[in-house]
């Protein structure tokens, strides 16, 4: 990790020293030592320290740098941005929970079947309707998360198989959900008007892939001045408020949810969140975070800890904190 020299950044608070302050014209120096003195501006001076990351070069303060320099360099896990299952104007969020309901008529008997009713049918007045219920997702967005896990969860309407692909034409065209939703005009206007972002069909969603769908997955707020991470055992989908990990199995989450609450990291995430304004997918790569070894007595340690905070949440997370930070050092 490369580094130059440090410099001084200065930063002015309280009365404002702008022209229109004073007049139409520049404050003079005399004017501004005497704001300062009096306390009326006040001046915060850090020591600031270019630091080379995989993306490029961050400026961290002398102090988070020399707290977390053991912690900075990469890791080989890759973070994603969830599926943005609460776009297209609420087409894919059902209000409530799905109702089951017996076939229609003319329906497949070996289907199960639900009665719903998405943001948007209300919205054009379409009204709640009967579709497959293989097409109700779980999921949840960023706000539902608390440190630990994954506290509420919402249902979403996916025209997607359970193995993250998206149906085909002819293969919606056979379903209610078409025949009952998504085939009405009003609905393709409506999605026939919003992003097409890496989207070939108006009923593909951003992100919805094998990863959204794993298991196991380690997920965090995507806004949030440090990581507010929990591990999601279900399956659920995360909305793109939510940035995740998927991992292959629940000690290993285990492991990651403890280390993404430690001092340092967070020390370091506080710094840079403000200046890019969410807490994204490639702060992983910022952090030597270690693959998982089941045989390492430090990551043994950190799983039981991440069990705890899973099960008891913020609380037991004031217990432990010390020792993440210990731990991560003999990382």
């Amino acid at each position: 990790m490369s580094q130059i020299q440090s410099f001084k950044y200065i930063k002015l608070g309280g009365l404002k020293l702008s022209p229109e302050q004073f007049g139409g014209k520049e404050p003079k120096i005399n004017d501004v030592y005497d704001y300062v003195t009096s306390g009326s501006v006040k001046v915060d001076v850090k020591d600031l320290v270019p630091v080379e990351l995989v993306d490029g070069v961050h400026w961290l303060s002398r102090e988070t740098y020399d707290y977390a320099k053991k912690v900075l360099a990469t890791s080989p896990y890759e973070a994603h941005e969830g599926a943005t299952l609460t776009s297209a104007k609420g087409a894919w969020v059902i209000i409530g929970e799905p109702v089951s309901v017996d076939p229609p008529i003319g329906a497949p008997k070996n289907e199960r079947y639900v009665r719903v009713e998405t943001e948007l049918s209300r919205r054009c007045g379409v009204g709640p309707f009967v579709v497959e219920e293989r097409f109700v997702f779980r999921g949840f967005k960023g706000e539902d998360i608390e440190v630990g896990k994954v506290k509420t969860y919402r249902y979403f309407l996916v025209a997607y198989k359970r193995n993250g692909t998206p149906l085909t034409r002819k293969e919606l065209e056979q379903t209610l959900l078409w025949k009952n939703y998504l085939s009405h005009p009003k609905v393709i206007e409506v999605l026939g008007g919003v992003s097409a972002f890496m989207k070939k069909e108006l009923w593909h969603i951003e992100r919805m892939n094998i990863y959204a769908i794993a298991q196991y997955k380690v997920v965090w707020r995507d806004v949030g001045k440090e990581f507010i991470p929990a591990i999601e055992v279900s399956g659920a989908l995360p909305d793109y408020t939510v940035n995740y990990i998927p991992v292959g199995i629940i000690n290993e989450g285990f492991y990651l949810l403890a280390l993404l609450l430690a001092p340092q990291i967070n020390a370091v995430v506080k710094e840079l969140a403000p200046w890019i304004g969410h807490v994204q997918p490639r702060f992983i790569k910022y952090f030597r975070i270690l693959r998982y070894d089941p045989n390492n007595d430090v990551h043994k340690r950190l799983v039981e800890i991440g069990k705890v905070i899973h099960s008891e949440g913020e609380d037991a997370l004031k217990k432990v904190l010390k020792e993440i930070e210990k731990l991560v050092e003999k990382l």
